[in-house]
């Protein structure tokens, strides 16, 4: 069996080359302000149970963008790099981006809702959520469903199949989830992994695929513009005009 690594390194596409320039330039941005100022902006847009329940609702959709270390920017990013683009170039920019906005939004609900239930009177209440790890893991997820025989290469070095890589990745963030409280973020991880399997199944369904053509065809014939009507005159040699007009 053949299991060299069949991952390869596609054309940089549009929707994950700006989430990769946004998340370079706020960790730069983020370094900067933190050794000039002592300012991060964890603070301001990372997603915190705290500052949400204060009304801080733009939270829900910046705090991916923001990573802790040049590390994480660098594999994150190649991530969305390798798998991201093939994704966008199959489904399209307008479904690709409805893929991730659906897994940031489903990673910060479940994480909020568990930092509410179980840890109100805890400092993890008040704590910054951040980074690309949730979409990662939904990208993982998407490729095991879509690709389940291709190869991964584990921790670079062991060669795996990407379904069997999605399910260490869900088992893992499941460990950190439960056993340890300063984990609480793979929660985030996964609740971006489950709306992805949702979002692949509804779109999927037959039902949602003829609404999604419905409307397709319906957006065409708006934008189609409309044509003119024109008058042409028709000369018939064979009805002379009259010699002298009376």
């Amino acid at each position: 069996m053949n299991m060299q690594s069949q991952i390869y390194l596609p054309k940089l596409s549009l929707v994950n080359k700006a989430l990769i320039i946004l998340s370079s330039v706020l960790f730069i941005l983020d370094f900067i302000l933190a050794r000039a100022g002592g300012i991060g902006l964890g603070s301001m847009l990372g997603l915190s149970a705290e500052r949400v329940f204060h009304g801080h609702i733009y939270s829900l959709l910046t705090y991916p963008f923001l990573s802790n270390s040049i590390i994480e920017v660098i594999l994150n990013c190649l991530m969305l790099w390798l798998m991201g683009s093939e994704f966008e170039s199959n489904w399209g920019t307008k479904r690709y981006l409805s893929f991730i906005l659906t897994t940031i939004l489903g990673g910060a609900l479940l994480y909020l809702l568990v930092v509410g239930i179980f840890f109100q009177n805890s400092v993890i209440f008040s704590f910054p959520l951040t980074g690309l790890s949730g979409i990662v893991g939904a990208l993982c997820l998407a490729y095991a469903v879509i690709y389940p025989e291709r190869i991964f290469s584990f921790l670079m070095l062991i060669p795996v199949k990407a379904k069997y890589f999605c399910m260490i990745l869900v088992v893992i963030s499941l460990y950190q989830g439960i056993a340890s409280p300063t984990g609480v973020g793979a929660w985030g991880q996964l609740g971006a992994i489950a709306s992805a399997y949702v979002f692949m199944i509804v779109i999927s369904h037959r039902n949602f695929r003829a609404l999604s053509d419905k409307m397709s065809q319906m957006t065409q014939v708006r934008s189609r513009p409309k044509s003119k009507a024109k008058l042409t005159i028709v000369k018939d040699d064979s009805e002379k005009p009259p010699k002298y007009w009376q």
